[in-house]
């Protein structure tokens, strides 16, 4: 007796290649997810926007303050503390906001990208949009370089914001 399949038992029992595990794709999502570059152009449009903004919404109170610093009434620092405080909320209302309601900022929807739910490609929510936004403090570490290493590493283009919040960055 030989150590040998028979051909006949061959194509009854076929030997196949093990499945090979691949990254789940959202099946609506619009693939492929979007890279580094259009993303920084999405978010140096939002920077230079909150700039706007922030400086239109701090810039009487901070000149207001000024003068009371050059005739001692109070300290400078406090005041340079509160200011970050408003730019750190106009921040985390911008992104939240808009990502929350239409899954996109002002800078994605310029370069015709949106957050989408990495299950079914779905819109995200306030919920999702948060966590993001929260986490873009990591993210942008070490001028935005945790963020940028993240995106080029899965196939999925996802940062740490994106990771947690389980969404991606597709086209618009």
């Amino acid at each position: 007796m030989s150590c040998r399949p028979s051909a006949a038992r061959l194509r009854r029992h076929p030997i196949s290649a093990p499945a090979r595990l691949s990254s789940y794709r959202a099946p609506s999502a619009a693939a492929p997810y979007e890279g580094v570059a259009i993303r920084f152009v999405a978010i140096l449009l939002d920077t230079i926007i909150i700039g706007i903004i922030s400086s239109i919404l701090t810039a009487s109170f901070f000149a207001f303050s000024l003068a009371r610093v050059a005739t001692r009434a109070i300290l400078f620092g406090p005041i340079v503390g509160l200011r970050i405080l408003i730019i750190l909320v106009i921040c985390f209302l911008y992104f939240t906001l808009l990502a929350g309601r239409y899954g996109q900022t002002v800078g994605k929807m310029a370069v015709k990208i949106k957050v989408v739910k990495e299950a079914d490609g779905s819109p995200i929510d306030y919920g999702e949009a948060a966590v993001r936004t929260i986490l873009r403090v990591i993210d942008g570490l070490f001028i935005n370089l945790v963020g940028v290493i993240l995106i080029r590493s899965p196939d999925e283009k996802q940062r740490l914001g994106d990771r947690v919040a389980h969404t991606v960055v597709v086209k618009a």
